[in-house]
């Protein structure tokens, strides 16, 4: 079988960010399909980082209302 090179540009569909420098092209298949491996976006990592900090302590603050009622 031939080999062919392809140029791709990924990018996260959540943020827009680049992720060029996360790709991974690998020399197995999926679905007799080629297939790429894309860690995830930091910016999105350190949303979802962020999210359950303030959803943590949000939930902490009101068990503290209550107790303190």
């Amino acid at each position: 079988m031939p080999e062919v090179n392809v140029d791709v540009e990924v990018y996260c569909a959540a943020c827009g960010e680049g992720l060029c420098g996360q790709t991974e092209s690998t020399t197995g298949r999926q679905r007799d399909q080629p297939q790429f491996r894309v860690d995830p976006c930091q910016r999105c990592l350190d949303a979802a980082d962020e999210e359950g900090y303030t959803r943590g302590y949000d939930d902490r603050q009101g068990e503290e209302e209550t107790d303190d009622a």
